[in-house]
């Protein structure tokens, strides 16, 4: 495993943290959260507007968007603002909002919260439902009048906090291995302690549910309750992930997390793990800037062992540890990856123990699983089966829209979401009536899909995501149709690509990673592997899309044809001088 401590050097100066600083040293993003009091005013600085009223114009249709401080603040409520972008990248289209629901552990969703999904994607979007990298749903194209009613009907169908702390400087989406409870070997009820976290981590404030959760009047006067226990006045410095592996899959990629967690192997026999003991790794996260060396993709660090009773609290402490300390100042250097290396582990493990009262117990790690994808058929724990579908990008498309929900409600199934924006049917009695449902509606089995593209993901990048240098969803299928048409599709090689180095879809722990870079450019990075255990390196510093397809068929054919068998690609290609995987290649690095 490579030691992600020795990839970044603190900076010389101290940060800029609660401990030590007043606000008016800090970020502007610092101050909206500050006079927010709890999220429900949206102030400059100078006045204080509840934000609701915000809403109410949009619903209303008297403005197109919401204002830049709103902006900041509707985050925290599982919104993104956006404006549509042409071609070269400008921001000249619709004015459109980005809608994501809380989920954890990607579920277990009933056929009547599927239903009440898919309803929303005709009433309120584009007619797609987007399944993200983080196990969660979005909605694109959310026009204003419609926002409103999105997440109304969200919180009456689906749930009562649906959209509540997706985004924003508080703890996101608790990703867990969709094998939990399901798959075995053993059950470590991984999902149940996802469940806790995300309640014991959930953001207290009533502004939410005044905002969301009522046509009174009066929800646009002053907040009834402010108080946040875990976050304070001013949340998290950044936004904050979790993720819960399974003893025989790291899907979730639990070494990107701020918190990653592993069951320890209970019955050596077997390899189960009875959930009983966990390790605890933290300081993961894979966004960087380009030109900027303060940043890098990290791995997490392994803290020690802890017993179940004391995960969720370990949790809490180390997210408290981030509010406290973590940069306040320049975002670039808030994620709490950089804060526990700025402290060290040694201190870390100190205030866990000593401040915190954790039982941290001192023990090498166990070794990570391989990421697993859970495509066709498997034998669950209760009997019944689970059936794994491919989805591109994670885009459910109206097509495959129709298929899903006519299975799941004609044999009342419930669906899981994977890390790898697929999704699982679970609960199946009837394998042929399953079959026969999807067949009629055109579904295509995961055996019609070729490995390749089924290992491959993609976040949406242009035209809707105001962040992204280059398209990534829109793109890589057009890629796979030619690699595939070039005989490749049989390769079975991890490929992650995002339109901008924040690295959504984790491309930097991929065996071929790949992020925007300017108009038309993208960095390739190569030797990640499907344990999650190593940062890839770069291979290519700048390409120009037009070239990729020749960069990435030149890298599978070297897999295909020089790679020994039973090794995986990407501990082939991080074994290979990239001097020697560019010459076979056959293209230089042209940055």
């Amino acid at each position: 495993m490579s030691d992600s401590v020795r990839d970044w050097t603190p900076p010389d100066k101290p940060a800029i943290s609660l401990e030590n600083a007043k606000l008016e040293e800090m970020s502007k993003n610092e101050r909206i959260k500050a006079e927010s009091q709890g999220l429900f005013f949206a102030s400059d600085g100078k006045s204080a507007r509840p934000f609701a009223e915000e809403i109410d114009a949009l619903t209303r249709g008297e403005r197109e968007t919401i204002g830049n401080v709103a902006k900041e603040l509707s985050k925290f409520y599982g919104i993104y603002r956006q404006q549509e972008r042409e071609e070269r990248g400008r921001k000249s289209g619709d004015h459109i909002f980005m809608t994501r629901i809380k989920c954890p552990a990607g579920g277990e969703l009933s056929a009547k919260q599927w239903a009440a999904l898919d309803d929303a994607a005709d009433q309120f979007a584009n007619g797609t439902i987007r399944l993200t990298s983080r196990q969660s749903i979005q909605y694109h194209y959310v026009y204003g009048p419609k926002l409103a009613p999105l997440v109304r009907h969200l919180n009456r169908h689906y749930r009562a906090d649906s959209t509540l702390s997706a985004c924003g400087d508080v703890n996101r989406n608790v990703m867990t291995s969709p094998a939990d409870g399901l798959i075995g070997p053993g059950d470590a009820r991984g999902r149940a302690l996802a469940l806790e976290i995300a309640e014991e981590l959930a953001p207290r404030s009533s502004a939410y549910f005044q905002v969301w959760s009522t046509d009174d009047e009066g929800r646009t006067v002053a907040p009834l309750q402010t108080e946040e226990p875990v976050y304070g006045t001013q949340y998290l410095p950044r936004k904050f992930k979790v993720g819960i592996a399974h003893v025989a899959d790291n899907s979730v990629d639990i070494l990107t997390q701020d918190v990653g967690l592993v069951p320890i192997v209970t019955d050596a026999a077997t390899g189960a793990a009875d959930g009983s003991l966990w390790d605890l790794w933290s300081g993961g996260g894979l966004g960087q800037t380009h030109n900027n060396d303060a940043t890098a993709p990290l791995l997490g660090l392994h803290l020690g062992r802890i017993p179940r009773d004391q995960v969720v609290a370990a949790t809490r402490a180390i997210a408290t540890l981030q509010k406290e300390k973590g940069e306040r100042k320049d975002r670039r250097q808030a994620r709490w990856k950089y804060t526990i290396r700025r402290i060290g582990v040694p201190e870390v493990r100190r205030l866990l123990r000593e401040r915190f009262g954790i039982p941290l117990e001192d023990a090498p790690p166990q070794p990570l699983p391989k990421s697993r994808l859970f495509l066709g058929f498997s034998e669950a724990l209760d009997g019944s089966s689970s059936y794994g579908l491919s989805v591109e990008s994670g885009r459910i498309r109206p097509e495959l829209r129709k298929g899903l929900r006519a299975a799941i409600e004609r044999l009342d199934l419930r669906v899981r979401l994977t890390g790898h924006q697929d999704i699982l049917l679970c609960g199946v009695r009837d394998r042929a009536a399953l079959l026969e449902i999807l067949d009629a509606h055109g579904v295509p089995r995961p055996e019609q899909v070729s490995p390749l593209r089924s290992l491959a993901i993609a976040c949406p990048a242009k035209p809707t995501c105001g962040l992204a240098m280059t398209e990534a969803e829109t793109i890589l299928p057009n890629w796979m149709d030619e690699l595939e048409a070039a005989g490749l599709g049989e390769v079975p090689v991890e490929i992650r690509m995002t339109g901008c180095p924040n690295n959504c879809a984790r491309p930097p722990t991929a065996e071929i990673g790949i992020f925007g870079y300017g108009k038309n450019d993208h960095v390739v990075l190569v030797g990640g592997n499907k344990r999650g255990d190593r940062i890839a390196r770069s291979l290519y510093a700048r390409i120009p899309g037009e070239r990729m397809v020749a960069v990435l068929g030149g890298l599978l054919r070297a897999v295909k044809e020089r790679a020994p068998v039973g090794v995986e690609p990407g501990d082939w290609f991080a074994a290979q001088d990239p001097a020697q995987l560019r010459a076979w290649v056959g293209i230089d690095d042209v940055a």
